[in-house]
């Protein structure tokens, strides 16, 4: 576990916040042993202590308007991503509890209320996530993830696999820019998930939390598409079919090579535009480290997902007034692009060529 103790004390040592889920019930001699140590360094080094380091962990100190915040974590934990949660948990606690501080007269239980903010609070920050990519199987697995502050500011940047691409992550900023952009202008705004899957196996996922980003790359063989310039030579009409019947979307257009068109030449609207613009911002990242011609996109929000399928000369996309799982869609397109699709091709291949 990457946080063991999230506690607040008086500057006279008096514990008033200690989080249950963390809790051990000797909040008293903690806040007690703390306050000397802090008092100590102040009288004998003339500052103040703002970091205390232990054998397995350490504990972050912030001193602020009579309080003093401790947050204790794993040494697994990086410090940059310790600090940027204990100092939005801070602001938080004190944005909320300004005037009971002021006149705060020993009653304790005032304060008991932001135990569920205070979890909150840590999922908003990404905590349960980060936590597994660090200690589960499944963050090993990866090839990279970072994790950045709404403000793109690098909180925690990894790569396992050999001779990575740092520029990679520089990626992952404008895709998680285009990402936040997008969900943060839908209505009914609460967090957006995208993720960009190319035919060659790459899987890049984007989390809009409320106060971070966090983006993923794996590399997943089974999902390598093969058959993929069968849907060159096909009409639009015969590409509607086709994806209609593998995905059944609530609505399916055709776009062609510069997405100036559409085969049911209906008005698009401002929020398909904003969601046209993230996927195109996704596909320059993806000539850029994939050399990808071909992708597949989705972005859920809301109770609803959009599919963008890049094909080598036109354009799919799908709009669902559901949340589809991205497992599902993952596993639709690869048994599409694996399957031989047979139909009576009504204009030449040169033809379409030429379009």
């Amino acid at each position: 576990m990457l946080i063991k103790r999230i506690l607040i004390i008086t500057e006279h040592g008096v514990p008033i916040f200690d989080y249950e889920e963390y809790g051990r019930d000797d909040e008293v001699l903690v806040s007690g042993l703390l306050t000397a140590i802090l008092r100590f360094v102040e009288e004998t080094e003339k500052e103040k202590l703002s970091r205390l380091l232990l054998e397995e962990s350490q504990f972050l100190v912030i001193s602020k308007e009579s309080l003093i915040f401790i947050f204790q974590i794993s040494d697994e934990m990086p410090g940059d991503y310790a600090e940027f949660v204990s100092n939005c948990m801070f602001e938080k606690f004190m944005k909320k509890y300004a005037e009971q501080i002021k006149a705060f007269n020993g009653n304790v239980s005032i304060f008991h209320d932001f135990q569920d903010r205070c979890k909150e609070i840590l999922l908003e920050c990404g905590a349960d996530v980060v936590d597994v990519l660090i200690h589960d199987q499944e963050g090993r697995n990866l090839r990279a993830w970072c994790l950045f502050s709404l403000d793109y500011e690098p909180l925690i940047v990894r790569a396992s696999a050999p001779n990575y691409n740092i520029d990679s992550f520089t990626i992952f900023q404008v895709l998680g820019k285009s990402v936040k952009k997008v969900t943060s202008k839908l209505a009914n705004y609460s967090k957006g998930t995208c993720f960009h899957v190319t035919h060659n196996g790459n899987v890049i996922q984007t989390i809009i939390l409320p106060h971070a980003i966090i983006i993923t790359e794996s590399l997943v063989e089974e999902l390598k598409a093969k058959g993929i310039k069968q849907f060159k030579t096909r009409t639009a009409q015969q590409l509607i079919k086709i994806f209609t019947k593998t995905y059944t979307p609530d609505s399916i257009d055709v776009y062609n090579k510069s997405l100036v068109s559409t085969t049911t030449q209906k008005e698009i609207h401002e929020d398909q535009k904003l969601i046209l613009d993230l996927f195109k911002a996704a596909e320059k990242g993806f000539q850029y480290l994939f050399d990808s011609p071909t992708h597949l996109q989705i972005l859920n929000y809301n109770e609803k997902s959009y599919i963008y399928v890049k094909l080598i000369n036109r354009t799919i996309i799908m709009e669902f007034n559901r949340t589809v799982s991205v497992s599902t869609i993952i596993e639709r397109t690869k048994k599409l692009f694996e399957e031989a699709i047979i139909v009576k091709d009504d204009i030449p291949a040169a033809v379409l060529e030429r379009q």
